[in-house]
């Protein structure tokens, strides 16, 4: 039994001194993408008045293409080059978010894998091997396994077969993000020499400003990019939530209007993307999208809020059946697209079909069937699809819950110091009033800002 256990098992490991664009012998693990892919995001801006970018982790020959409103049909390409999947870097998780402390499952192409730093507690033993938490077995950063605690010392070897190792894949630290390249094959074992997961500039020049985020979310691949591509349900879907720029004509109250939207140099590797407002930005396939812009003025926080990752959710995985239920080649028939603010979008199903048949290959680790679709409560949880991954909402948490603690044991207390003692008890009430309603409110506030707080369009 563990045996195929531990031989489906990959894993990735991550020395204690990481450099940027480092390659390691890392490999048990595997990585989330879908069902329930990963966002993470990076959003950059000059500390100085100038431009700003951003930059978006999801989840060849360029011939010269535009993509308009007028160009819906999308026709699998039978002939030509075509997309490996399995041969790309894939993002895991952002290193900030990472507890050295323990290991990191994940889930990426449909391959287990786990992420950790040697030589440190928890499930990690004292030479800095992984350790099985169910049996004890121990396997280094090679993936080979280096000791079973069952097997008699004086017996053979078998910690040496081949059976009992992990699956070794090639993984790198790029923009203080974790990658992962998910083939085993031998003529990938330097890749890292050869390919390198996209590079933003931005992203390592210390004069911008970098805020990062990472999110899970319940809808595939092909609906992820589509929404990340669309900027014309910004001023809707995230209304009050994201800050936009005005567009040149205003079509109504929440700042909608025409975009002027193309796609050109379309090839294997992606596109380039124009927008009349923002200049040029590109889609590197499978996974990263950067976008440059212009600075806007201030109106309010940087960061797009987790709600409006959350509100979009319930309207995407409606989406995602109704095309699913027509089948994703047959994509231009579920959707009508006919302005050119779907440009991009088009462009992307345009890409999918050209050099992948209109979908991810997942080699038989996805069977294309969707889950049932979670209740309302699951769909706008916060605490689950992200608090507990960012290291600095976690961290928050924890100590907004232990305020409220000590507010509640402040008002107890009090409530006995003005009755043993009989002095100043209306000012010990009063305090005791106070700190009872300050963990009261705490409570909610906590609940609404860490967990759930539902969510009607027609109020905002």
């Amino acid at each position: 039994m563990e045996v195929l256990r531990t031989s489906s098992v990959k894993s990735i490991h991550i020395p204690n001194s990481v450099r940027k664009n480092q390659f390691t012998k890392l490999k048990f693990l595997s990585f989330q993408f879908n069902p329930t892919p990963i966002s993470s995001f990076s959003r950059i801006h000059k500390k100085t008045p100038s431009k700003s970018k951003l930059f978006t982790t999801l989840s060849s020959s360029p011939s010269s293409v535009s993509t308009g409103a007028h160009e819906p049909e999308l026709e699998a390409d039978s002939q030509g080059e075509k997309f490996d999947w399995h041969a790309q870097w894939y993002p895991v998780m952002l290193v900030c978010d990472l507890d050295k402390r323990v290991p990191h499952g994940k889930k990426v192409m449909g391959l287990d894998i786990v992420v950790w730093w040697d030589r440190n507690e928890r499930r990690i033993d004292q030479s800095g091997r992984l350790q099985c938490v169910y049996h004890g077995w121990c396997f280094n950063g090679s993936g080979d396994c280096k000791f079973i605690p069952q097997a008699p010392p004086d017996s053979p070897p078998i910690h040496t077969s081949k059976k009992a190792c992990a699956t070794v894949y090639p993984s790198t630290v790029h923009h203080d993000i974790v990658w992962f390249w998910p083939n085993s094959d031998p003529q990938y074992k330097d890749i890292i020499t050869k390919k390198q997961p996209p590079f933003i500039p931005e992203l390592d020049d210390p004069s911008f400003i970098k805020f990062t985020g990472c999110r899970d979310i319940p809808y595939g691949y092909e609906i992820l990019i589509e929404n990340l591509m669309d900027p014309a349900h910004i001023p809707y879907a995230h209304y009050g939530i994201m800050k936009t720029r005005p567009p040149k004509v205003k079509a109504d109250r929440e700042g909608g209007g025409p975009f002027e939207l193309s796609v050109t140099k379309l090839g294997l590797d992606g596109f380039i993307r124009n927008q009349d407002q923002f200049g040029a930005n590109k889609f590197f396939a499978p996974c990263t999208s950067y976008a440059y812009s212009s600075p806007v003025v201030d109106q309010g926080d940087d960061i797009a809020s987790s709600a409006g990752t959350e509100k979009a959710s319930i309207y995407l995985i409606r989406d995602e059946r109704k095309i699913m239920d027509i089948g994703p080649a047959k994509w231009q028939k579920a959707c009508f697209v006919p302005t050119k603010a779907d440009a991009f979008v088009v462009g992307f199903r345009r890409w999918l079909n050209k050099y992948s048949g209109g979908q991810v290959d997942w080699r038989g680790k996805y069977s294309g069937a969707l889950p049932p679709t979670p209740p309302r409560e699951q769909l706008l949880d916060r605490y689950w699809t992200h608090v507990v991954s960012c290291s600095s909402c976690s961290a928050a948490y924890k100590r907004l819950n232990a305020l409220e603690v000590i507010l509640g044991v402040a008002s107890l207390a009090l409530i006995g110091i003005a009755a043993a003692t009989k002095h100043s008890v209306n000012t010990m009430v009063a305090m005791a009033v106070v700190c009872f309603a300050g963990s009261r409110w705490l409570v909610h506030f906590i609940h609404k800002t860490f967990h759930y707080r539902d969510y009607n369009h027609a109020f905002h």
